[in-house]
């Protein structure tokens, strides 16, 4: 990737153009005193989240709000030298897996003081799904007995993973994956030198996800992914060795890439019978491509169990991936066995 990406990926999806229709409708609420005091972004990782969040916490800090902040008065020039003493931030700190409920304590503390500049108080806490029971359970007096100034905004990649007592209490924002045209115009306006459709095709069409991956490592990667379902194809496939491999290296991204192998399977299984030549099912009966595919759908539920454990760091990660490489080996095995009799 060229040294033209320099930006965090928060500040870069600042002007994405997937998050208008999601600006215009906060500053609407805004405008018509209808913005409710806490806001729950919700929407897969990657795809802007808290770009959206920092938006929201500038229109409502800024002194002559509009469609988007002013950017004059000196509410804006606080934040943009990023000291406005109004706009708390509480997140992971230090690679750990959940949001520390002290931060999130110590942000409801603020929050009960008096505004510096006498107009509102905004916290932001993102991800706000990874908080601790205790964490949430603390942030919920809050919402209960919210502040007349005080705005708070919580981002959700999983909004199981927050508690039904905190999500009732939040006006809901969910925003999704744009259109591939419009990530892939948007990722070649960052860098033109890279070929953007592999990243983003692993990165499940979110644009920010796309960017980290890159060029170059999206495309050893995928070599290295593609050649998967053919090793465990194979009768001695060493599932307890690629699960090795596979706990020390991106295991997430490697999730990820199976999710969206068997999807493809799924869609492509789920074709007409006139299109039935298709790589996932060629020429299979339909009793056995309704096996097929209902074995699919069981790889595709461990996936998302094993993503979750993942995220909460509460997995044995080489246990994890010999779950998923062996129902994904079973299945090719049991299909193989179909196409032989």
């Amino acid at each position: 990737m060229s040294e033209q990406v320099t930006l965090p990926p928060y500040e870069l999806a600042a002007g994405a153009p997937w998050l208008d229709g999601a600006r215009a409708q906060v500053a609407a609420a805004l405008a018509a005193g209808r913005l409710g005091h806490a806001l729950l972004i919700q929407g897969p990782a990657g795809i802007g989240k808290l770009a959206l969040a920092e938006f929201i916490g500038r229109l409502a800090l800024c002194e002559r709000p509009g469609s988007a902040p002013c950017g004059a008065c000196a509410a804006c020039h606080l934040h943009a030298a990023g000291n406005h003493p109004d706009l708390h931030r509480v997140g992971l700190v230090d690679e750990k897996k959940q949001v520390a409920v002290e931060d999130v304590r110590q942000l409801i503390e603020k929050l009960t003081l008096r505004s510096y500049r006498g107009g509102r108080k905004v916290a932001i806490i993102d991800p706000a799904d990874l908080m601790s029971t205790s964490g949430a359970n603390s942030l919920l007096k809050t919402l209960e007995e919210p502040s007349a100034d005080a705005l708070l905004i919580l981002t959700v990649a999983r909004p199981d993973r927050l508690p039904a007592t905190i999500a009732s209490r939040c006006q809901r924002i969910l925003l999704r994956a744009p259109p591939a045209p419009v990530a892939l115009a948007w990722l070649a306006a960052i860098d033109p030198a890279v070929d953007w459709r592999g990243p983003l095709a692993l990165a499940a069409g979110a644009p920010l996800a796309a960017l980290r991956l890159g060029r170059a490592d999206a495309t050893a990667f995928e070599k290295d992914m593609g050649a998967l379902p053919g090793i465990l194809n194979r009768p001695d496939a060493d599932v307890v060795g690629l699960a090795e491999r596979f706990k020390e290296d991106r295991p997430a991204d490697r999730l990820r890439w199976i999710e969206n192998w068997v999807t493809d399977r799924i869609r492509r299984g789920l074709l007409p019978a006139a299109a039935d030549h298709s790589p996932a099912t060629p020429g299979l009966p339909a009793a056995v491509r309704r096996r097929h595919i209902q074995g699919l759908y069981a790889i595709l539920d461990e996936l998302r169990t094993a993503q979750a454990a993942l995220t909460r760091g509460s997995a044995n990660v080489a246990q994890l991936w010999e779950r998923v490489l062996g129902l994904v080996a079973a299945e090719l095995a049991s299909l193989r066995a179909a196409r032989t009799r």
